[in-house]
């Protein structure tokens, strides 16, 4: 964060994954769901764990001791709201958060919903899945899964 003429500016990166308004790979890869107060929420298009989300720091910062304290406690606090909606629309057993940032180094948060029995229950969630392991839906159940996300978050 940039502090000019008496305001805090949010530091955006060139190129950056989560900065750019429209960026290739992170568009082919997950859907726009709203602007939450820190950050930037996403939905997955591979929708191996149900209702899988990814909350993206506005700042371009990478690590979570580099955030101010308001920062810090409010990107949690979305976190928490996220996860309450998934665990309320989909009924999960578990939700698994990571901050990871190894090839994509901007602070975000995967947010992926665990059920019993399924997919990578009972241990670490898999980042990327092969193409054809994925679970890709059809455009109207996105749309829905964003509407329920939104309508639920109030964004």
């Amino acid at each position: 964060m940039i502090y000019y003429e008496g305001v805090f500016i949010m530091a955006k990166a060139s190129g950056c994954f989560y900065c750019e308004e429209h960026h290739e790979k992170r568009d082919s890869i997950m859907y726009l769901v709203g602007k939450m107060s820190t950050g930037t929420l996403y939905l997955f298009r591979d929708q191996s764990h149900k209702g899988r989300c990814v909350l993206a720091l506005d700042d371009h910062k990478k690590e979570v001791f580099e955030l101010t304290d308001g920062q810090r406690s409010g990107i949690i606090s979305d976190v928490s709201k996220v996860a309450e909606a998934i665990k309320k629309l989909w009924g999960c057993n578990k939700i698994n958060i990571g901050s990871f940032g190894d090839t994509n180094p901007h602070l975000h948060f995967h947010i992926v919903p665990k059920y019993e029995g399924g997919l990578d229950f009972g241990g670490g969630f898999t980042i990327t899945r092969a193409d054809n392991d994925q679970v890709i839906l059809d455009q109207a159940e996105y749309d829905s899964m964003i509407a329920a996300l939104k309508s639920e978050l109030k964004l």
